[in-house]
């Protein structure tokens, strides 16, 4: 049986967050996303993570999705 659409990437993403926003104080985290895979863009997404196409990437056709500490 599969886990997929039970929020558990969703929640794990968010633990960790914040986590490294309260813990590491860090400005800034990111999620480098391989193109086509929807179900972790809308996960970043519902995140409050937006696209940032400026960032760097080791692999130009990576998706960068960037999430600010708020």
């Amino acid at each position: 049986m599969g886990h997929e659409g039970r929020g558990y990437a969703t929640e794990a993403a968010l633990a960790l967050r914040d986590w490294a926003f309260s813990t590491l104080k860090l400005p800034s985290l990111v999620s480098y996303i391989a193109p086509g895979n929807a179900a972790s863009v809308a996960v970043a997404e519902r995140l409050g993570a937006r696209l940032d196409p400026a960032a760097p990437r080791t692999v130009p056709a990576d998706l960068v999705y960037r999430h600010s500490a708020s």
